[in-house]
């Protein structure tokens, strides 16, 4: 099939940066033409007065957590965890399965196009992800088995995942540590040679708050970045979120071993991790930082839109500098940065000829978007809309949300189905 996106403005965000006046065409799944395009195709969408550009990357979710959405709100990382754990036994795969539907339901329709998620049961988020159309790179959580709740070894668990799942066009298995306070020098190793033999990335939390670090130091006596330098498991596959509480030394080291960094500003600050995320820093040292909302439980918000502005605001407030983290910036980490931290810079984050289409088109006929210039269209985007102004989602070059509505799932059904399993779970008397 073929989509002509006629008639608005193309932010491209190749490596000029261009934006241009003219269409898009899309051939099956990839785009074939970006300008003044005069061909026909089966399907002609007008996008006068709106943006056309590429779909955003959420680089950290735990999306299965929609179901704890609320649930643990205006207290510490610590409690919050403590009482998801509370949860976690009451919770089947059949609550994971509608709970992750929901999510991508909320990401494909604020814009969201592919996502990197850390879960166990990730084989029910590929359900989920092929039954909305999106893009899911799902990393199955590995920590020691001593204390994980899994059945089984986890590691060998995310190996049967990867296996049963590898080829898939819109599922990419990968493997997921959660982090220096849950997993051994030997699952980290184990983990880094599963990622090397299946040629994928590995998603890790990186010094999210000072008690991670302070504890890890009093274990250890190094600094949770400077201990996994030792080991040996730092390398270019490495894609480290949060990473709040780095030094310069540190980022160095990072930025040395290839390692890609996902700034979570909402997270972080409704959490109050304390401190901001070194971007500045990592920017200098050309560390490729990409941005991710993290879990529905510690942000309650999967929308990307709100992650670029606060992203740029918390920077340049906490900097005293208004030059920190500009428009085009946080665009970069919403799009192209969030490819080049999954090694998928040559395939999306962009709209340029031969890359899929993983496109969204967003309405800038508003109030609010007004008045609009070429110029000014980044700053637009950043600072002035959110996921609502989405009209148009399409992945692969399939329309999977069109009239803010998707197209593949009953989003009412959807809704319903986890009002009832929240109900079971969450239900008077039990929250």
């Amino acid at each position: 099939m073929s989509i002509l996106l006629r008639g608005g403005y193309v932010l491209t965000q190749n490596d000029e940066r261009e934006i241009l006046a003219g269409d898009v065409l899309i051939d099956d799944d990839r785009i074939a033409e970006v300008g003044k395009v005069t061909a026909e195709a089966d399907r002609e969408i007008d996008c006068s007065g709106s943006v056309v550009m590429p779909g955003l990357i959420n680089n950290h979710n735990h999306v299965a957590n929609t179901i704890m959405r609320g649930y643990a709100d205006d207290v510490h990382l610590e409690q919050m965890l403590e009482k998801a754990f509370t949860v976690d036994d009451k919770i089947t795969t059949r609550d994971v399965q509608v709970a992750s539907l929901a999510g991508c339901v909320e990401m494909i329709r604020t814009g969201t196009t592919s996502f990197l998620d850390m879960f166990y049961w990730e084989n029910e988020v590929a359900r989920a992800v092929r039954q909305t159309g999106m893009r899911g790179f799902l990393g199955w959580v590995v920590l020691d088995r001593e204390i994980s709740t899994q059945k089984g070894d986890p590691l060998k668990n995310c190996a049967g995942f990867m296996r049963d799942l590898k080829g898939e066009e819109l599922v990419s298995p990968l493997v997921a540590v959660h982090g220096v306070y849950t997993c051994s020098e030997e699952t980290f190793l184990g983990a880094r040679d599963l990622a090397e033999r299946e040629d994928v990335p590995v998603h890790f939390h990186l010094s999210e708050t000072r008690k991670e670090v302070y504890g890890h130091v009093e274990k250890y006596g190094l600094r949770p970045p400077e201990w996994l330098e030792k080991i040996g498991f730092l390398c270019e596959r490495g894609i480290a979120a949060h990473c709040v509480w780095l030094t310069t030394n540190e980022i160095r080291t990072l930025a040395k071993r290839g390692v890609s960094a996902v700034h979570c500003p909402v997270s972080n600050m409704k959490l109050a991790s304390g401190g901001f995320a070194p971007l500045p820093e990592m920017f200098e040292n050309g560390m490729t930082v990409c941005l991710g909302t993290d879990s529905p439980l510690s942000n309650n918000s999967l929308d990307m839109f709100e992650e670029m502005k606060f992203c740029s605001l918390m920077h340049k407030a906490s900097r005293w500098d208004a030059t920190v983290v500009p428009a085009q910036k946080a665009l970069d980490m919403a799009t192209i940065e969030g490819a080049r931290a999954l090694g998928m810079e040559e395939s999306l984050g962009s709209i340029e000829i031969g890359k899929k289409a993983d496109i969204i088109v967003v309405d800038m006929k508003k109030a609010k978007s007004t008045p609009l210039f070429k110029s000014r269209i980044p700053s637009h985007l950043v600072y002035s809309c959110n996921g609502g102004d989405v009209s148009h989602t399409i992945v692969n070059g399939r329309i999977v949300m069109e009239g803010s509505r998707p197209t593949n799932v009953d989003e009412d059904e959807v809704v319903r189905s986890l009002q009832e399993h929240a109900d079971e779970i969450f239900g008077e008397g039990n929250d």
